[in-house]
């Protein structure tokens, strides 16, 4: 069965997602390794946390659930935890740079 145009993009951005958060995680942790600084480790850590946060929905739906279609209770649910673990990374970032 082929899946809708809305699933592809779905995918697509996630993809992306994934490959700059990804990207940032990386720079971030090089540059902790090079300039032994805490602030660099805390974030690279930070970009971690958000690039997970943005990507909890395509885990769950196409990994643990194996389903793109979502009840209005689910798909609150996990917008709610998407923005808390984004969240957390942002409030990361921001110790970090404070601390720089």
């Amino acid at each position: 069965m082929a899946e809708p145009p809305e699933f592809w993009s779905f995918l697509v951005a996630n993809s992306l997602l994934f490959i700059a958060g990804g990207s940032l995680t990386a720079l971030s942790y090089r540059a902790y390794l090079r300039i032994q600084q805490r602030s660099l480790r805390l974030a690279a850590g930070g970009f971690a946390l958000i690039t997970l946060g943005g990507l909890l929905d395509i885990i769950y739906q196409l990994g643990v659930r194996q389903d793109y279609n979502l009840g209005a209770r689910e798909s609150l649910a996990l917008q709610t935890l998407d923005s808390l673990v984004i969240t957390a990374g942002l409030v990361v970032i921001f110790y970090a740079l404070s601390r720089y």
